[in-house]
């Protein structure tokens, strides 16, 4: 086990890419001349720009969490070290600000992106509260992923990127963002992660009323979006594209050697995509590649997050991860009820970023993406080594090869998400009910969705029961020949939630609902058994949580820690085991045990408690 400190560092990003053309070198962002690293303006070039925080006038270390040092490699003893705790909160870099580099420390820096935004072109966003401080090595290597994270504080000043706002995170939104990246971490959803909490007591943002800030440190295996493509297509920057993709296609999708790892074993599964096209397309180029490598990833995540009933409520093409993570949580939710227009947005009107909607904004993104990259996917091999496509000129006579070609590999991108996006929400749906993967039919996998998710879906929506809690009731129900009784399991899913003043739908039709979905269930069990008789049924508590974070205990926990000044983190702490071991109870300590036991009731707290929104104020 290693400290921070001690841990090497890089920074491949601002290695690779251009500079601000204003910050071109760190001597110059050293100097700090009229304060131009935290001056926002439009760059006309670059990809990022050095930068540093802002001093801010008090700091007070709040916690770090044991799941983020173990996968780092760090020892947590070191979380009260008085060195740890500046490196976090950003204060290393200003008090040692003409020595860091000596001491072995890349110059931080704030990475430069644009964005479509509720489905329109918002031009130059970027990092405007946000220092990428360094890389380290992962503790442990996982397959298919890069072998690094990129470590970066939020919240920590303004930056050439803030616009008209003020480069501050308020308590109440660190606090969320650092429980839900390493609760959805924890429950097996790609995402970035979070190390740390630090409060600034003495400085306030301007939200819903003056608030006090909060720095988090988070990391990620890249922080690089959709928007950052963006930027340089709206710049009509060819040479800055294709060295973008070149760095995400070395340094990200390259893993030991090995590429494309995600595309190329979905291909092996199924590789008729391409059928009909290899004369007209060529060889598939490596941009090619990159570009079904982010939609499978991102396809994957989706089902996931959706399986979960996980809502993030901004899914512009700037919150949306080349890798496929999720990223930058505002108004998100976990699902309490299953409801196909629920949104956690309070101000997304339209429900465009809703639960029904979020697979088709994520293809939308998507699409935006496959445009930004149009010459280089539309160019084919042939193209891509002509000396002048590579100087980024393009002759008028190759303009209909180009868009003809782009347009089909996008057009075929549509497939392989679909295809990702259900394979891997089948496979969830399977492993939270308990059914064996080895039943599943590849071939026509949206099959399992029409006779078994859909309908069950249609009752969970009639009978309006906890969504998560009814994959634990479920669970614990009895399915063999001689204790099978579906009048006791249909009444055990309806008890918690049925409302005899609803009169949408009597007691008697959900409870026939109900049993008539479990024959279907029943069924896919008995066959699940037959084809591979060691599979458990009880393989499900693997994917079923017993606890998930709700917006009602996330409001409770910082309502505690803000009228308690922040000095009282007991009700956090508590969360912190909660969320970051959510299928394991014994770690959840012996303390607040009447306050864990609310908390678990979960979807049966009444409807003040149930489907809540949020703002995107943070």
């Amino acid at each position: 086990m290693s400290k921070l400190s001690e841990l090497p560092k890089t920074s491949s990003f601002s290695s690779y890419i251009e500079p601000d053309g204003k910050i071109a070198s760190t001597e110059v962002a050293a100097k700090n001349e009229d304060g131009i690293i935290n001056k926002p303006r439009i760059l006309s070039s670059g990809g990022f720009s050095y930068s540093l925080p802002e001093l801010r006038k008090e700091y007070r270390f709040l916690t770090a969490n044991e799941a983020a040092l173990n996968d780092l490699g760090l020892d947590p003893e070191q979380v009260n070290d008085k060195e740890f705790q500046e490196l976090v909160s950003g204060e290393f870099y200003l008090m040692y600000k003409d020595t860091f580099q000596d001491k072995g420390y890349p110059f931080p820096y704030s990475q430069a992106y644009a964005g479509w935004q509720f489905g329109q072109f918002a031009g130059q966003l970027g990092d405007g509260r946000v220092v990428n401080l360094f890389e380290v090595p992962k503790a442990k290597v996982q397959s298919n992923n890069r072998h690094k994270y990129e470590v970066q504080l939020k919240g920590s000043g303004k930056t050439p990127y803030s616009r008209f706002a003020d480069g501050k995170a308020v308590l109440r939104s660190s606090i969320r963002e650092y429980i839900i990246s390493e609760h959805l971490n924890a429950i097996g959803i790609p995402t970035t992660r979070a190390l740390s909490l630090t409060y600034l007591p003495a400085t306030y943002a301007q939200r819903h009323a003056a608030e006090k800030c909060a720095i988090v440190s988070r990391f990620a295996e890249s922080w690089i979006r959709l928007g950052t493509f963006d930027l340089y297509r709206w710049r009509g920057d060819r040479s800055g594209i294709r060295k973008l993709s070149d760095y995400v296609i070395d340094e990200l999708f390259t893993v030991e050697g090995t590429k494309f790892c995600n595309f190329e074993n979905l291909l092996r599964e199924k590789s008729d995509f391409f059928d009909n096209t290899t004369e007209s397309l060529g060889e598939l180029t490596d941009y090619d590649k990159m570009y079904y490598e982010t939609i499978v990833r991102n396809a994957t995540t989706t089902a996931l997050t959706q399986s979960y009933g996980f809502l993030n409520g901004v899914l512009n093409t700037d919150n949306t991860s080349i890798l496929g993570l999720t990223m930058d949580f505002g108004p998100f939710s976990i699902m309490d009820k299953y409801s196909p227009t629920y949104t956690p947005n309070s101000e997304d009107h339209e429900q465009r970023y809703g639960y029904r909607n979020t697979p088709t904004a994520i293809w939308w993104n998507l699409t935006r993406l496959g445009e930004d990259l149009a010459e280089l996917i539309g160019a084919g091999s042939k193209l891509l080594s002509d000396p002048k496509f590579e100087r980024g000129e393009i002759d008028k006579d190759w303009e209909d090869a180009i868009i003809k070609r782009a347009t089909k590999i996008i057009e075929i991108g549509g497939d392989v998400y679909q295809y990702a996006f259900t394979k891997k929400y089948v496979e969830t749906f399977f492993a939270r009910l308990g059914i064996s993967p080895k039943i599943i039919d590849y071939t026509n996998i949206d099959k399992h969705n029409v006779e078994l998710i859909a309908p069950l879906l249609e009752v969970l929506y009639k009978v309006k029961c906890d969504y998560n809690k009814f994959f634990l009731i479920l669970q614990d129900q009895k399915f063999d020949a001689e204790n099978y009784n579906p009048d006791a399991i249909a009444d055990n899913i309806l008890a918690p939630s049925y409302d005899e003043n609803d009169n949408r739908y009597s007691k008697k039709e959900l409870t026939d609902e109900i049993k008539s979905w479990l024959g279907v269930y029943r069924a896919h069990l008995e066959e699940s058994r037959a084809i591979d008789p060691t599979f458990s049924r009880l393989e499900s508590k693997k994917y079923n949580p017993v606890f998930l974070p709700r917006n009602w205990i996330l409001d409770q926990v910082i309502a505690h820690v803000q009228d308690s000044g922040a000095y009282d983190l007991s009700y956090l702490k508590k969360l912190e085991r909660m969320s970051f071991y959510p299928f394991d109870s014994t770690k959840w300590g012996d303390d607040l045990k009447e306050l864990e036991q609310s908390w678990l009731l979960q979807g049966d707290k009444g409807e003040d408690y149930s489907m809540l929104q949020c703002s995107c104020a943070s």
